[in-house]
């Protein structure tokens, strides 16, 4: 029997052939040129920014890599189960999508306010932006709601199996909190009383956007090391 995270099926077997007919070489190709993509981010904003902090504003290399990579999650998950992420498992799908979305800061480029800020509700935006943003935010919540009821349970069952897509992803959502933490860290602790100096509030935006990067590149690792499993658990006969 699938657990349902798992059912992240590859091309059919080949009966009649003996073997697999996998529709690209391996998954861990796609891992491979996250790495890259992630890498070459990196090593852009080292060379051409100075300061590195130049490099991880809107446009920059790394938030573009970010993007790019949030969508190539979308794109492995569609070309390894169209009729999962299409079907039962479409909240994993969304998933992606709006994190590709809110990384290309869409809320910001097609409405007046961002979807999560009071004044797109309250104050003079137009009807269509405030229904978008209710629509948006409602979607979350749906996939927040499934992924909590239907795929959180088998990732911690995986974890304790000790599979290792089960620990990247963990890891990656270890990752993404940090980085969430340290956004805005300087008006966070304002709050309280306490003062940051600019220089730590520029460090503490470099690791965030980084730990995002390194964030999305592990999810693909995930995605790919799952993938790899998958085929060979069908190659060897065994069923999830």
């Amino acid at each position: 029997m699938r657990i349902p995270f798992t059912d992240l099926s590859p091309a059919p077997l080949m009966p009649e052939a003996g073997i697999f007919a996998p529709r690209i070489p391996a998954p861990l190709v796609f891992a491979a040129l996250a790495t890259l993509c992630g890498g070459f981010a990196v090593w852009v904003a080292q060379v051409y920014y100075s300061p590195l902090s130049a490099a991880l504003h809107e446009g920059g290399p790394v938030e573009v890599a970010s993007a790019v990579l949030w969508g190539l999650c979308a794109i492995m998950v569609i070309y390894f189960a169209p009729g999962r992420v299409f079907g039962s498992q479409w909240q994993i799908l969304a998933l992606f999508l709006l994190l590709f979305s809110r990384e290309m800061d869409f809320d910001k480029r097609f409405l007046d306010d961002g979807i999560l800020q009071l004044r797109l509700y309250s104050g003079d935006a137009p009807y269509w932006q405030k229904i978008v943003g209710l629509v948006v935010i409602l979607m979350v919540l749906a996939v927040a709601w499934r992924l909590c009821r239907r795929n959180l349970p088998v990732l911690w069952a995986e974890v304790r199996r000790g599979a290792a897509w089960a620990w990247c992803s963990c890891g990656a959502l270890g990752l993404l909190v940090v980085a969430k933490s340290l956004d805005g860290i300087g008006r966070k602790l304002a709050d309280f009383g306490l003062t940051l100096d600019p220089q730590t509030v520029a460090t503490a935006m470099i690791y965030e956007e980084l730990f995002e990067l390194f964030a999305v590149v592990v999810i693909v690792w995930a995605i790919s090391l799952l993938e790899a499993r998958v085929r060979r658990d069908h190659l060897g006969g065994s069923h999830l």
